[in-house]
């Protein structure tokens, strides 16, 4: 069985790196974006099972990421989760109504995040 394809969006070097090692090291297949614009460039590359994205980003944020995959054919049905170290009732409602399938608020320790992505994987298949 192949590898489920997850594309990490963060602008955080050091988040990036502890996430998507922890992500390979679960037998993920990763492919990492510091910013909305290199997501994009992934998604169209290599595509994607599942998307991870940092809302709070410079330039494009998260959410813009979302509305921008959600509104073109071949990505559409790619499932997002937001992730953010800004937990809030209105964040919260922002991600779903943009399109994500999960939220996930930082800090979060690297078991729990693996758990959570395992969940939101059904939704890419």
């Amino acid at each position: 069985m192949a590898r489920s394809k997850i594309l990490l969006v963060e602008d955080d070097n050091d988040v990036r790196e502890i996430f998507s090692r922890a992500l390979r090291q679960a037998g993920y297949d990763v492919q990492e974006a510091d910013h909305a614009l290199g997501a994009v460039c992934a998604m169209v590359r290599a595509g994607a099972d599942l998307v991870v994205t940092d809302i709070r980003m410079p330039i494009v944020d998260g959410l813009s990421l979302v509305n921008e995959l959600k509104a073109h054919e071949d990505t559409r049905n790619v499932p997002v989760v937001a992730l953010t170290g800004h937990d809030t009732p209105e964040n919260r409602a922002a991600a779903f109504d943009a399109g994500c399938v999960g939220f996930i608020a930082k800090p979060i320790d690297t078991g729990e995040f693996i758990r959570q992505i395992g969940e939101f994987l059904p939704a890419a298949r």
